[in-house]
């Protein structure tokens, strides 16, 4: 049985939390979003998990284990390296987006400052996933 795409967001933000389940809640996406506020937490979430998340949203400048930090423990685990990321940040300096993806993000936005520039975001991203590049699929 084939399930919803699953996407991780790791945020510690909590508006920027709500503002995109908000914009997930305004559309009709056939996927699943779930939350972590921090890296820590991420890894503790994806240990439970029973297939990994089709994406991971990654915001980098979080308490307890930041984004980048993530970002390597997930690109040399076997069972996460091949998850796409998705770097979501409000860091827009170029030696970060490159650090970022010399790591293995898959891609990397700087956050909108307003929240209809977000939901654009959100359905670009949800978009180019989920209907434009192949995926392997989550079978339950």
């Amino acid at each position: 049985m084939l399930i919803k795409p699953l996407f991780l967001v790791v945020e510690d933000d909590e508006d920027d939390r709500d503002l995109l389940k908000l914009a997930y809640e305004e559309g009709t996406y056939d996927c699943e979003l779930i939350f972590a506020e921090d890296g820590q937490s991420a890894i503790e979430l994806l240990k439970q998990l029973h297939t990994p998340p089709s994406i991971v949203l990654l915001d980098i400048n979080m308490p307890k284990m930041g984004g980048l930090a993530l970002l390597q423990q997930l690109k040399s685990s076997s069972d996460w390296k091949k998850m796409p990321v998705v770097m979501l940040s409000t860091t827009a300096h170029n030696d970060t987006i490159l650090q970022a993806y010399s790591m293995g993000a898959n891609s990397y936005i700087v956050k909108p400052n307003s929240f209809r520039d977000l939901h654009k975001v959100w359905d670009s991203v949800y978009h180019f996933w989920t209907r434009t590049v192949q995926l392997p699929s989550r079978a339950s």
